[in-house]
């Protein structure tokens, strides 16, 4: 197994998949720049062997082979996010996510739009970023808060910590001893951050926290997931926040994409909503999807050949 997370390692890999493809094959792929490809096929057998140390070292209940499961570890100063379930066969299917420490370079179809989003952050109100999983987003969030640190104390809690910033203080998730982002947000809140950096808003319970810390004059930043910026206003209140409190919380939403450029490179692309488009939303009147800006930018882009007509058609 060391050898193939060492390989997944070298490719940069962001995903390994463990999958079965008939009664006596498994199949490893690896997710690298938005790409699957199969890294090597092995036995049942292997497969077996292969999970049951996965989930030993993710501190997992090996027995339990039917019911999903999540876990984690480290290699190599890499934590790795495991997901295990069982098929109607019996067969787990495993998922690997890759989380790399250090802070990658990201590039942008438009650089313009990253400087929108800097100049868009307020100095209070909850700032949420959306989009698939690998697409960016905390590297965007940690690269706003860079500049926002040199004057104010940045405080993030995060599941796990994915990049190390001494500028920041960083508290971590502990699922194992009950410790969840909604108990961390209070116990940051007592150390009185200008900025709160929340990894992820899972639940209604997170969502509530997050929100009530941007209304006591916080800048609280998040992600959600959700398929665009107008989907995250609608997912938010969803997870049963109050519309009143949106209204008043919420000052921007964004939704950003990594899409393959024509010189086997990835760029970012995003789609913002701020105050008066939330409002639309909040009031139930009709938003586009995306946002003239998003399809200019596309069109702009396959024009210059940065990207294809097929990977714009394939968003």
């Amino acid at each position: 197994m060391n050898g193939i997370l060492e390989e997944a390692i070298t490719q940069q890999a962001n995903d390994i998949y463990i999958l079965p493809i008939d009664n006596a094959k498994y199949v490893i792929k690896f997710h690298v720049d938005g790409q699957s490809y199969a890294f090597k096929d092995i036995s049942e057998e292997e497969a077996q062997l292969m999970v049951s140390a996965i989930k030993y070292r993710a501190k997992m209940n090996i027995s339990e082979r039917r019911r999903p499961q999540l876990g984690r570890f480290q290699f190599d100063n890499i934590w790795i996010r495991v997901s295990t379930v069982g098929d109607f066969l019996n067969r787990e299917t495993v998922v690997l996510r890759m989380i790399y420490q250090q802070q990658q370079k990201q590039q942008w179809l438009d650089f313009q739009q990253f400087q929108q989003i800097e100049a868009a952050l307020p100095n209070s109100g909850l700032f949420v970023i959306s989009g698939p999983t690998g697409s960016g987003k905390t590297t965007t969030l940690y690269r706003l808060l860079d500049k926002v640190s040199d004057d104010k104390l940045v405080l993030t809690i995060e599941d796990p910590v994915e990049i190390q910033q001494p500028k920041f203080v960083q508290l971590q998730v502990n699922e194992d001893a009950s410790i969840y982002y909604d108990d961390l947000i209070k116990v940051a809140l007592r150390h009185r951050p200008e900025v709160l950096l929340v990894g992820e808003i899972r639940d209604g319970t997170t969502a509530k926290a997050a929100v009530q810390a941007a209304l006591s004059g916080h800048l609280v930043l998040s992600t959600v997931h959700a398929m665009s910026a107008r989907d995250v206003i609608l997912r938010l209140q969803d997870l049963g926040v109050e519309k009143d409190k949106l209204a008043v919380a919420l000052s921007g939403v964004v939704y950003q994409r990594l899409l393959s450029t024509c010189d086997n490179q990835q760029a970012a692309i995003i789609d913002m909503l701020q105050a008066t488009e939330i409002k639309h939303v909040l009031d139930g009147e009709q938003v586009p999807q995306f946002s003239k800006n998003w399809q200019e930018v596309l069109h702009h882009a396959i024009r210059t050949n940065k990207i294809s007509k097929e990977t714009c058609q394939a968003l």
